[in-house]
């Protein structure tokens, strides 16, 4: 059991929950200044570890740095954690948890560095981590304006017959690579959903309506598009509705990796000896 251990732990927890210490001192009920003496070598009083505890959702054990070996509940300990925390939150305390395993993939148990520090660290640059196994891959950026992680567990018939027929990826690249198709997407993710007609690409993008209502006919196949007719000044109207598809968020970023291969990793383990489209 090691009391030193408290005082990183403390401070480890309360900044990993994003909160300052008058917040913990309020809610264990004592001073802000004890909360600073405690992250600067102290040790609460022994009636305050289970409050202190239970306000991180964690338990006394791991306050003390002691080893607990039973995991039966942890699936269940770790959707409280997250549960607890504000919504607005919840995908950056899920993303810590997502550098824990992508670590543990490597074979690493250590929780340091964290992702925050990283990203602290990394602000100005690219940083990413790789795990490439028979038994699956995982992707993962750090960066904060480019945060990710995929995993993607291969299945016991590999990848490829999960995969549609090649013309269906020819028709979607063919599509995403012409530049007025991909501008209009890209402007369209920017904006409010608000009805619209083809002038409103014919303005922003500088196409003709005949070339805009011919991209909007071909976003309405992949479902970003869905048309309505309203009545306007005694006059039935069309005008379209853009509902964008996360997954083109994630294809947008993970691309990223494709036109600027990374070279900066801070994990990167590969025994991989299959192909990745195997018969």
């Amino acid at each position: 059991m090691s009391l030193q251990f408290i005082s990183s732990q403390i401070a480890e927890l309360r900044k990993a929950k994003g909160i300052k210490q008058e917040e913990l001192a309020k809610a264990v009920g004592v001073s802000t200044q004890a909360v600073s003496k405690w992250e600067c070598g102290g040790t609460p009083d022994t009636e305050l570890l289970p409050l202190i505890a239970d306000y991180f959702n964690v338990s006394i054990d791991t306050l003390f740095n002691r080893r607990v070996d039973d995991y039966s509940d942890l699936k269940s300990e770790l959707a409280k954690e997250i549960a607890s925390v504000e919504q607005e939150k919840r995908m950056a305390a899920a993303l810590e948890y997502c550098w824990v395993i992508e670590k543990a993939l490597c074979g690493a148990t250590d929780i340091e560095p964290s992702l925050k520090s990283l990203q602290e660290a990394n602000k100005n640059g690219y940083a990413h981590s790789q795990m490439l196994y028979d038994s699956g891959i995982s992707l993962m950026s750090i960066v904060e304006k480019m945060q990710y992680f995929v995993l993607m567990p291969e299945p016991l018939n590999g990848w490829k017959n999960g995969l549609f027929a090649i013309d269906k990826y020819q028709k979607l690249f063919k599509f995403l690579g012409d530049e007025h198709a991909l501008a209009c997407i890209l402007f369209l993710m920017q904006r409010d959903n608000k009805p619209f007609t083809p002038k409103l690409l014919e303005k922003n993008i500088g196409i003709t309506i005949d070339r805009a209502a011919e991209i909007l006919d071909v976003l309405k196949q992949y479902s970003l598009i869905y048309e309505k007719e309203i009545e306007l000044d005694d006059q039935i109207q069309k005008v379209y509705e853009f509902y964008a598809n996360p997954a083109l968020i994630a294809v947008l970023f993970i691309s990223n990796e494709l036109i600027k291969r990374p070279n900066n990793f801070h994990y990167n383990s590969s025994s991989r000896t299959k192909p990745y489209l195997r018969n």
